[in-house]
């Protein structure tokens, strides 16, 4: 799964949760618009 943004890790939260229930899967982030302080909150 590949996310760019905040908004899309929230958005993506119910799909990353049924992905954990199937076993493993890899997410990749961009890091887009980073900040230390909210990234720090999702991850």
């Amino acid at each position: 799964m590949v996310i760019g943004t905040r908004p899309e890790i929230i958005k993506a939260m119910p799909v990353i949760r049924e992905l954990e229930r199937w076993g493993n899967y890899t997410l990749v982030w961009s890091g887009q618009h980073f900040s230390y302080e909210m990234s720090r909150v999702f991850f």
